[in-house]
């Protein structure tokens, strides 16, 4: 398990904007529909773009179960990882 980043934002109700760990080096960097998960190990959804400079790229995940608006912001500022 790799570390991913951080939760900076939660759009709408499925949809989590991630800023990636600087320690990352290019080769560690995950792949579109990488699983992602939650501190506690349950996958929580998949990587679905990354965007921004390429030595600390901003990643979205899609959240697996359409919740509330209150789940996804459950994940503000929470750590999350990948498979």
């Amino acid at each position: 398990m790799k570390r991913l980043g951080t939760v900076l934002q939660a759009l709408g109700n499925d949809v989590l904007i991630v800023r990636g760990d600087e320690q990352a080096s290019k080769s560690e960097k995950p792949r579109i529909n990488s699983s992602v998960m939650d501190k506690t190990v349950k996958r929580i959804g998949k990587v679905t773009n990354y965007f921004g400079p390429v030595a600390n790229p901003y990643y979205t995940v899609k959240l697996d179960r359409r919740g509330n608006t209150i789940e996804a912001r459950h994940y503000l500022n929470e750590r999350l990882y990948v498979q």
